[in-house]
């Protein structure tokens, strides 16, 4: 399926609209981070006042957890330790967190993956 990669500063509310009541995937790319936000937050409200549900989730969320290797790889210090101590607990909190959001947001009509550094949202519809 091709996936129209639109950006929001050459598309109206209207268009976008029109594409989520015929239920088609679409990108959009913001080139400032404040109109990311903006549409963003207008993005899952527009869904949900279309009978849809909506999840949002960071497409990169991986890099979160990226780093905890590097951490084993200094040696067996006590601060090395207590950072991965530390690194481990914050990835667990953050594994829990994306688990309960998982549970709340089963099976959406629409998912919205963040792309925050490239200012861009993938707006997939999964039903």
């Amino acid at each position: 399926m091709d996936v129209g990669v639109y950006k929001i500063s050459d598309v109206t509310n209207e268009f976008i609209v029109e594409k989520i009541k015929a239920h088609e995937s679409f990108t959009l790319e913001c080139e400032e981070f404040d109109r990311y936000s903006k549409t963003l937050s207008w993005l899952e409200k527009e869904i949900e006042s279309q009978g849809m549900s909506v999840r949002i989730y960071m497409r990169a969320r991986r890099l979160s957890v990226g780093g905890i290797g590097g951490v084993f790889t200094t040696g067996a210090t006590a601060v090395s330790l207590a950072a991965a101590t530390g690194a481990i607990a914050v990835g667990l909190a953050a594994g829990v967190g994306i688990a309960a959001h998982n549970l709340m947001t089963l099976n959406p009509d629409y998912e919205i993956g963040k792309h925050p550094l490239g200012s861009t949202l993938y707006v997939d519809y999964k039903k």
